[in-house]
């Protein structure tokens, strides 16, 4: 994988993977079936990963047939984590071989430190709030603190688009996309006037069109006239898939097609436990500067100024 995953940061730039398909002696093998999944990683136990509805799902599933000698795709990981990527290869006696990757992607450092000051935010809130008002107002102010953190925190199903040139009709469709879901794309390449397939080498662009951000490419895939896989759209923001598919001796067909993602509410309990811990830190700085008042204890300087 290049860079190495130990540079990786969540929406950031794409990481390039491949897997080489080689025989016992280095050269390459023989055709082979193969399967792919990555799985994002799952929630940890007191923090989110920010995006709780794609925690633990499937991002990327591929059953290639006839692949041989490397594979190569790139993809922009959407969440901090522990990725798992599982290959399966198949060749033509049935004989399998299975293997199993870890793919650590670590947060962004702003994102790190804009959380380490909100949070100190909220507890110097909750102190000030302890040192000035009395009881019942200090809670008061909690309480709405806590509404305020609250309050922050149609899809289309379209026809399959064609494109035509001379020798190649090329046909793409995409499943209504959901994040938490995969979405099936696939391409179609047939003769023009009929419905017979014709083998094409397809690579396959999938484009976030608000960022600009180009979230998975798969290249020069060599296909029997249809290309099958399953991507999840993890952002709710219009997205276009490219099908660019290339034939010997016959002009390159490129289809485009672009979708509206669906994003279903978060179940209460995602949201309310961001918030719950949030105020927990605003009851803290609450409790340390009644503590303070009471005893009399000296403003920090950077609060008495």
């Amino acid at each position: 994988m290049s860079p190495d995953t130990t540079s990786l940061r969540p929406l950031k730039d794409p990481a390039s993977i491949t897997i080489k398909l080689e025989g016992t002696d280095g050269t390459p093998g023989a055709p082979v079936d193969l399967s792919i999944r990555l799985t994002a990683p799952s929630s940890g136990n007191f923090v989110s990963t920010d995006f709780p509805l794609i925690e633990g799902t499937r991002l990327v599933e591929m059953n290639l047939p006839n692949v041989s000698g490397t594979l190569s795709w790139d993809y922009i990981f959407p969440i901090r984590g522990e990725y798992r990527l599982e290959v399966t290869a198949t060749d033509a006696q049935g004989r399998r071989l299975e293997r199993s990757f870890a793919l650590q992607v670590r947060e962004s450092r702003a994102k790190a430190a804009f959380l380490a000051g909100f949070v100190a935010a909220l507890f110097l809130l909750g102190f000030v709030a302890g040192r000035v008002f009395s009881g019942p107002a200090a809670v008061a102010a909690v309480v709405l603190v806590t509404a305020l953190l609250y309050g922050a925190g149609s899809n289309k199903d379209l026809a399959a688009d064609t494109g035509q040139t001379a020798g190649l009709k090329g046909e793409l469709t995409v499943a209504p996309p959901r994040v938490g879901t995969l979405s099936i794309i696939r391409w179609r390449g047939t003769e023009p006037g009929s419905e017979n397939p014709v083998p094409a080498t397809v690579t396959l662009r999938v484009l976030q069109l608000e960022k600009g951000k180009e979230i998975f490419t798969l290249r020069r895939v060599p296909t029997d006239g249809v290309l099958d896989l399953a991507l999840q759209f993890t952002d709710a923001s219009p997205h276009r898939v490219v099908a660019a598919a290339a034939v010997r001796g016959r002009q390159q067909t490129e289809v485009t097609r672009t979708v509206e993602v669906e994003s279903p509410t978060p179940p209460f309990g995602i949201r309310a436990w961001p918030v719950l811990l949030f105020s927990l830190v605003v009851l803290a700085g609450l409790a340390a500067g009644r503590f303070s008042k009471r005893h009399r204890l000296p403003l920090p300087s950077v609060l008495s100024g």
